[in-house]
């Protein structure tokens, strides 16, 4: 099989870094009643060698994957919505594999939303990122490749 655990582990801390963020230092915890939920954009793709070309949805994550290095022959998007991150709640996030990814805001400041996720089976992060901009975080395997979940602040 083509993917190998190093490929793997480096594609999981690639994709971290792939939108220009990286794993966010701890922050404090926000005021109780802090702000109106933040409405943001997820996209759950499947990334793989095997032939089959990119959704024309995915063509942002395959420049952004590109100018990291990382080209695949398959980006395929399973999944997009937009969901309203509310303070002290968890979204959840359906995977196609049946797993889950939860996100949670921890922080909204000038710098952006910290927003913890925990991609079942794969990872367990906080990111920091800006409004309008995008973070790719690695999931599990799937299907001879890999899960992919970009989120995107959209307020």
């Amino acid at each position: 099989m083509w993917w190998s655990s190093w490929t793997a582990g480096a594609l999981g801390s690639a994709l971290l870094l792939a939108a220009g963020a990286a794993p966010a230092q701890p922050a404090p915890a926000p005021a109780p009643g802090q702000g109106a939920p933040i409405p943001v954009n997820v996209m759950v793709t499947h990334l793989s060698n095997e032939e089959g070309g990119v959704d024309a949805q995915a063509r942002d994550l395959e420049r952004q994957l590109s100018e990291q290095g990382m080209r695949f022959k398959r980006i395929e998007v399973l999944d997009k919505r937009r969901v309203n991150l509310a303070q002290g709640e968890v979204s959840i996030v359906p995977l196609p594999d049946g797993k889950t990814a939860r996100l949670s805001p921890v922080l909204k400041d000038e710098n952006g939303v910290l927003i913890a996720v925990d991609v079942e089976g794969a990872v367990k992060t906080d990111v920091r990122v800006r409004n309008g901009h995008t973070v790719v975080i690695g999931g599990p395997r799937y299907r001879g490749g890999k899960i992919a979940i970009s989120i995107e602040p959209d307020y």
